[in-house]
């Protein structure tokens, strides 16, 4: 609907279904719990939210179903805090609503142009790592925190050689004193040029800014300064409007990477709460170039229906943004990936950090398992054919095992 916004909510309450949805529209929009007088037909007209579909599932003592809301966006224009206030703000604190979730949002153009989305998304990430015709291999180091710059940066220069695309901080690392961008961006940029020469490949370093608000950008600037060619925000925490003001400063031209954690503490429940659909368009619609939409078959609570409706909401057209790049993460090693790339296809980014690190030969070895796995994978091989021919894989497969059903072509 031109100049709104539709919400799909799943509600639970023990009103019926169709007057609490009037009650959220109001509430959220020009409303309160009692009509003060000032509520005019040409205000109401303009600025109230409207009931456009509900499907009731369930009537009892508990109503359930679904609704569908259309905010008129002049209420909060292209601002998502206000957005966010709007769409899922007091109306958790209803006592009449049991249970109620923020299932997806549909954006109209005209809102969705006032935002740049990602100035990198897929393309231009795998353009940067130097990748063609397969999903990015990544690693998280661990441990996730307490390791000096030298010893983190000789953590990067094992991997890199082994054959990652793709390193990123921990998100529990970010600017301590121990490791400060300013030492530890150098020293690992140095070691990435090595191994870079060493394998002729590239491998990008999404160096952690999440700050205090006013630090992000600074942050960022000396990251640049010292050669990071990726950078990365733990944006659920930081918040949404960092991510965008981050993502949109022309003065960043590397892919920002986008860390989710935090996310299920709202989005886990089944029943109350966001879906992780939202994040996940927020994210985009934000500038995030490189996004966590879950694990295929890793550690994390989501099933794989809702793992794949974020790569949708990540990948699908969406007016003038790029598609991000999905990544999965969580859990993941060499016995995971042909089931990554079969879910995914080649436009994704498989994160292992144990998988990785805690390979019997060492981390070196536990990259060249990953890649060694996707070689099979996409060669149509099995894992355990191919292994017979490569030790590290072989070694990998003996740890961590394949999961049962696990195929290994693309």
């Amino acid at each position: 609907m031109e100049g709104y916004i539709t919400a799909t909510y799943y509600l639970e309450t023990v009103r019926d279904l169709r007057e609490a949805a009037d009650a959220l529209a109001g509430e959220q929009s020009t409303g309160t719990w009692v009509r003060v007088g000032l509520e005019t037909e040409e205000l109401m007209k303009k600025h109230r939210a409207r009931v456009v579909d509900v499907k009731e599932s369930y009537r009892g003592t508990v109503n359930k179903g679904t609704i569908k809301v259309a905010f008129p966006y002049k209420n909060f224009g292209p601002v998502v805090p206000m957005l966010l206030t709007t769409v899922a703000g007091n109306l958790f604190e209803m006592g009449d609503f049991l249970n109620v979730k923020l299932m997806d949002l549909e954006f109209p153009e005209d809102y969705t142009k006032a935002f740049k989305g990602p100035k990198f998304g897929i393309e231009g990430t795998k353009k940067a790592a130097n990748v063609k015709g397969r999903p990015m291999i990544g690693c998280i180091v661990k441990p996730c925190v307490g390791l000096a710059p030298k010893e983190f940066a000789s953590a990067c220069y094992e991997v890199a050689k082994g054959g990652v695309d793709f390193i990123k901080d921990d998100e529990l690392i970010a600017n301590p004193e121990y490791s400060p961008i300013e030492n530890r961006v150098p020293e690992v940029m140095e070691a990435l040029d090595k191994a870079d020469a060493d394998k002729d490949e590239t491998t990008l370093y999404a160096v952690n800014v999440t700050d205090e608000v006013d630090k992000i950008m600074e942050n960022a600037d000396v990251a640049l300064e010292h050669g990071a060619n990726c950078l990365m925000l733990n944006f659920i925490t930081a918040g949404f409007s960092a991510l965008r003001v981050l993502c949109e400063d022309p003065s960043i031209r590397v892919p920002v990477h986008c860390h989710r954690d935090m996310f299920a503490a709202f989005t886990r429940n089944e029943h109350h709460g966001i879906h992780t659909i939202v994040v996940s368009k927020l994210a985009r619609l934000c500038g995030g170039d490189q996004v966590h939409a879950g694990a295929i078959l890793g550690k994390l609570y989501e099933d794989i229906d809702s793992v794949l409706a974020s790569v949708e909401a990540l990948t699908e057209k969406w007016h003038h943004l790029k598609a991000a790049l999905p990544v999965s993460s969580g859990g993941q090693h060499p016995g995971k990936i042909p089931e990554n790339l079969r879910l995914l296809g080649e436009d994704a980014l498989i994160l292992a950090g144990g998988g990785i690190f805690a390979h019997p030969m060492g981390a070196a070895a536990g990259a060249r398992a990953m890649r060694q796995a996707l070689e099979a994978a996409m060669a149509g091989k099995s894992l355990e054919d191919h292994a017979e021919e490569h030790r590290e894989l072989k070694l990998a497969l003996e740890k961590w095992g394949i999961p049962k059903g696990v195929g290994g072509s693309f």
